[in-house]
């Protein structure tokens, strides 16, 4: 459709474009939005902070595992054909949660809402703008990710939405804008397709050189050797561990506002500061990731995460808060678009989404357990500092992780095929 529109537009910048708007969406509603549902559900059923946040726990593992299946199926089937059973299971998923009356229904609504999550998160999206470009990736990939870090602007309408209908009502008006986004978004995003007229990253040859000619990229590590590199356990556990942190911070910001007697509404607004501070780090770290060296970008960025947490611990009220919320943000936001093009570089574009899906796998492993902890903790001990002060201790990990991540020897993977080669997807599907 759009590409029909818009002719002179190169088409991996309107993949990554529609990928960006779908990622977007699922974050407002399945991501940032559901800490909007997290009183009200504890409220209504009674639950425990710790009992409530595990499903979101759940909720991150569940994504996390069914990630490397979600990858291969990306690799054999393309991402126009994953998106669509996406939605179908994420919208599934978001109606029996409308419905639940039980703690057992919670959790495993959330579990199917994750599958679901999976099938139509930035993984499709990323996996599918790879493959159009080479010079101008991470650019790429950033527009992608960009998507979700205005997500969290749309978090105060949600929080208006459920105090206005209520939470069950709430989420069924959710399904149905998710539902629109999601067709419009399969309609859009493919991996490149053999032959595709138009230069790889859309640049002349004047611009590109000998690149830019180029039709396609086939060549990658497969998923079975890539796994036990350096490179890729290490920038995985990397990530893992400033997800550790920055996790725990969206679950439990707004209920951690609220502790401070912050009201509601004005904690549920003040999200918008980890998402300026994200949107910043995906820009910022998007533009010079293609020109400096991507795993020295990503050390820092995670360096940014752990400065935030001891003065997120230490805030007495909501602008300091706010302050340390959105230095975490800029720093996860910082290595959203340089891990998955560092990778891309570093292992190639043929078996990218199984290689990516793993990596996320494992990096979630941090973030099904950071939520659930800080809520014991705040069981325990009635606040949140001694919770923010592990999860700053574990993200330190991150930096040594990201600096010793260096590229593998992929010399013997390397294959650039000049007019028909294929991407990753086979015809675009």
């Amino acid at each position: 459709m759009l590409r029909r529109l818009l002719p002179g537009v190169y088409e991996g910048w309107i993949v990554a474009g529609t990928a960006g708007l779908l990622s977007m969406t699922v974050a407002a509603v399945f991501f940032y939005g559901f800490g909007t549902l997290f009183n009200p559900i504890r409220e209504e059923f009674g639950w425990s902070a710790a009992t409530t946040a595990l499903a979101f726990s759940l909720r991150a593992e569940a994504q996390g595992a069914a990630a490397p299946l979600v990858g291969t199926a990306i690799d054999r089937l393309g991402p126009r054909r994953v998106l669509v059973v996406g939605v179908v299971v994420s919208a599934a998923g978001v109606l029996l949660l409308s419905l639940m009356q039980a703690l057992w229904q919670f959790y495993a609504t959330m579990l199917v809402l994750s599958v679901g999550m999976g099938a139509v998160g930035g993984q499709v999206g990323i996996t599918a703008t790879a493959t159009w470009f080479r010079r101008r990736r991470a650019r790429a990939i950033g527009l992608v990710i960009l998507g979700p870090g205005f997500a969290g602007l749309f978090v105060a309408g949600v929080g208006a939405l459920v105090e206005g209908l209520g939470w069950r009502a709430a989420l069924r008006v959710l399904c149905a804008i998710f539902v629109v986004v999601g067709v419009f978004a399969a309609l859009h995003v493919r991996s490149r397709p053999r032959l595709h007229p138009q230069p790889l990253d859309g640049l002349s040859d004047a611009e590109g050189g000998e690149e830019a000619g180029a039709v396609g990229v086939e060549w990658g590590m497969p998923l079975r050797e890539a796994w036990r590199t350096r490179a890729f356990l290490f920038t995985s556990f990397g990530q893992g561990a400033a997800f550790f942190a920055s996790t725990a911070v969206i679950v439990h910001q707004i209920p951690y506002l609220e502790s401070l007697g912050i009201a509601p509404a004005v904690a549920a607004a003040s999200v918008a500061a980890f998402t300026l501070g994200s949107i910043g780090g995906r820009v910022g770290f998007a533009l010079i990731a293609d020109r400096y060296e991507k795993r020295i970008l990503l050390a820092i960025a995670c360096a940014v995460v752990v400065a935030g947490m001891p003065l997120l611990a230490a805030a007495e009220g909501l602008w300091q808060a706010s302050a340390a919320i959105g230095i975490v943000g800029a720093g996860v936001g910082g290595t959203l678009p340089t891990r998955p093009a560092l990778l891309a570089d570093y292992f190639g574009t043929r078996h990218f989404g199984a290689i990516l899906g793993l990596g996320m796998t494992l990096l979630t492993l941090g973030a099904v357990v950071s939520p659930w902890m800080v809520g014991w903790l705040v069981d325990r001990t009635g606040e949140y500092t001694l919770g923010w002060v592990v999860c700053g201790l574990v993200a330190t990990l991150s930096v040594p992780l990201m600096l010793f991540a260096t590229p593998p020897d992929a010399r013997g993977h390397r294959r650039a095929v000049s007019g028909g080669g294929a991407a990753p997807g086979g015809p675009g599907r």
